[in-house]
Protein backbone atom coordinates (compact mmCIF):
# COMPACT_ATOMS: atom_id res chain seq x y z
CA UNK A 1 0.00 0.00 0.00
CA UNK A 2 2.74 2.26 0.45
CA UNK A 3 4.00 1.75 -2.65
CA UNK A 4 0.58 2.26 -4.41
CA UNK A 5 0.57 5.94 -2.49
CA UNK A 6 4.00 6.92 -3.63
CA UNK A 7 3.15 5.71 -6.88
CA UNK A 8 0.35 8.02 -6.64
CA UNK A 9 2.03 11.20 -5.61
CA UNK A 10 4.02 10.54 -8.70
CA UNK A 11 1.45 10.40 -11.04
CA UNK A 12 0.38 13.36 -9.49
CA UNK A 13 3.22 15.47 -10.12
CA UNK A 14 3.39 14.25 -13.49
CA UNK A 15 0.06 15.16 -14.44
CA UNK A 16 0.98 18.46 -13.34
CA UNK A 17 4.31 18.40 -14.65
CA UNK A 18 2.91 18.08 -18.40
CA UNK A 19 1.22 21.56 -17.85
CA UNK A 20 -1.76 21.32 -19.46
CA UNK A 21 -5.16 22.67 -18.13
CA UNK A 22 -6.66 19.24 -18.39
CA UNK A 23 -4.30 17.52 -16.03
CA UNK A 24 -4.31 20.07 -13.49
CA UNK A 25 -7.82 18.15 -11.93
CA UNK A 26 -6.68 14.38 -12.66
CA UNK A 27 -3.99 15.00 -10.72
CA UNK A 28 -5.95 15.72 -7.48
CA UNK A 29 -7.41 12.59 -7.36
CA UNK A 30 -3.80 11.13 -7.00
CA UNK A 31 -2.95 13.11 -4.36
CA UNK A 32 -5.70 12.26 -2.22
CA UNK A 33 -5.37 8.65 -2.75
CA UNK A 34 -1.65 8.71 -2.03
CA UNK A 35 -3.01 9.96 1.14
CA UNK A 36 -5.45 7.23 1.78
CA UNK A 37 -3.32 4.70 0.64
CA UNK A 38 -0.64 5.82 3.18
CA UNK A 39 -3.10 5.96 6.16
CA UNK A 40 -4.02 2.06 5.27
CA UNK A 41 -0.43 1.12 5.65
CA UNK A 42 -0.07 3.56 8.29
CA UNK A 43 -3.06 1.51 10.16
CA UNK A 44 -2.02 -2.21 8.97
CA UNK A 45 1.83 -1.23 10.37
CA UNK A 46 1.78 0.80 13.34
CA UNK A 47 2.21 -0.59 17.12
CA UNK A 48 -0.72 1.21 18.20
CA UNK A 49 -3.70 -1.05 18.04
CA UNK A 50 -2.23 -1.88 14.55
CA UNK A 51 -5.46 -3.06 11.80
CA UNK A 52 -4.79 -5.86 8.98
CA UNK A 53 -6.29 -4.68 5.42
CA UNK A 54 -8.66 -7.05 5.91
CA UNK A 55 -10.40 -5.75 9.11
CA UNK A 56 -9.72 -2.13 7.66
CA UNK A 57 -12.57 -3.67 5.04
CA UNK A 58 -14.67 -5.89 7.49
CA UNK A 59 -14.80 -2.80 10.12
CA UNK A 60 -15.59 -0.29 7.23
CA UNK A 61 -17.69 -2.13 5.20
CA UNK A 62 -21.41 -0.03 4.93
CA UNK A 63 -19.87 2.68 7.18
CA UNK A 64 -17.82 4.87 4.19
CA UNK A 65 -14.27 2.92 4.06
CA UNK A 66 -12.63 7.09 3.33
CA UNK A 67 -14.31 8.35 6.93
CA UNK A 68 -13.50 5.53 8.81
CA UNK A 69 -9.90 5.05 8.12
CA UNK A 70 -9.43 9.05 8.97
CA UNK A 71 -11.48 8.69 12.02
CA UNK A 72 -9.00 5.57 13.31
CA UNK A 73 -6.03 7.64 12.20
CA UNK A 74 -7.82 10.53 14.07
CA UNK A 75 -7.66 9.10 17.73
CA UNK A 76 -4.59 7.70 17.33
CA UNK A 77 -2.73 10.64 16.66
CA UNK A 78 -5.19 12.05 19.50
CA UNK A 79 -3.33 10.14 21.96
CA UNK A 80 -0.11 11.86 21.40
CA UNK A 81 -1.56 15.11 20.55
CA UNK A 82 -5.20 16.14 20.35
CA UNK A 83 -5.03 19.71 18.46
CA UNK A 84 -2.57 17.74 15.58
CA UNK A 85 -5.06 15.01 15.44
CA UNK A 86 -7.78 17.74 14.66
CA UNK A 87 -5.39 19.92 12.38
CA UNK A 88 -4.65 16.49 10.85
CA UNK A 89 -8.28 15.63 9.66
CA UNK A 90 -9.25 18.61 8.84
CA UNK A 91 -6.33 18.68 6.29
CA UNK A 92 -7.31 15.31 5.08
CA UNK A 93 -11.00 16.54 4.74
CA UNK A 94 -9.69 19.35 2.68
CA UNK A 95 -7.82 17.37 0.34
CA UNK A 96 -11.09 14.72 0.23
CA UNK A 97 -13.44 17.47 -0.97
CA UNK A 98 -11.13 19.02 -3.53
CA UNK A 99 -10.63 15.28 -5.16
CA UNK A 100 -15.02 14.86 -4.76
CA UNK A 101 -14.92 18.58 -6.52
CA UNK A 102 -12.46 17.19 -9.13
CA UNK A 103 -14.01 13.13 -9.74
CA UNK A 104 -17.77 14.65 -9.48
CA UNK A 105 -18.20 18.03 -10.20
CA UNK A 106 -17.48 20.19 -13.23
CA UNK A 107 -15.20 22.32 -11.56
CA UNK A 108 -11.35 22.83 -13.25
CA UNK A 109 -8.74 22.87 -11.23
CA UNK A 110 -5.38 25.29 -11.43
CA UNK A 111 -2.03 24.76 -11.78
CA UNK A 112 -1.81 26.69 -8.44
CA UNK A 113 -4.45 24.44 -7.22
CA UNK A 114 -3.03 21.24 -8.18
CA UNK A 115 0.00 22.01 -6.96
CA UNK A 116 -1.42 23.24 -3.45
CA UNK A 117 -3.06 19.59 -2.94
CA UNK A 118 0.02 17.64 -4.04
CA UNK A 119 2.00 19.74 -1.36
CA UNK A 120 -1.02 19.25 0.61
CA UNK A 121 -0.78 15.58 0.23
CA UNK A 122 3.25 15.38 1.00
CA UNK A 123 2.72 17.49 4.12
CA UNK A 124 -0.24 14.95 5.70
CA UNK A 125 2.21 11.58 4.60
CA UNK A 126 4.87 13.49 6.07
CA UNK A 127 2.92 13.91 9.37
CA UNK A 128 1.75 10.38 9.36
CA UNK A 129 5.53 9.57 9.18
CA UNK A 130 6.55 11.86 12.05
CA UNK A 131 2.95 10.50 14.36
CA UNK A 132 4.06 7.02 13.44
CA UNK A 133 7.54 6.89 13.88
CA UNK A 134 8.12 3.04 14.36
CA UNK A 135 6.99 2.65 10.79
Amino acid sequence: MKTKAIGNLEAAETLINKQEEKYYTASIHHAYYAVFQYMKYVLAHTDMQPLSYEEQTEKSSGKGSHKYLINQIKQRINNLNEEAAQDFVQAVRELKEARVDADYRIRQFTQEESLACKRQAEELITKLIMYFEDL
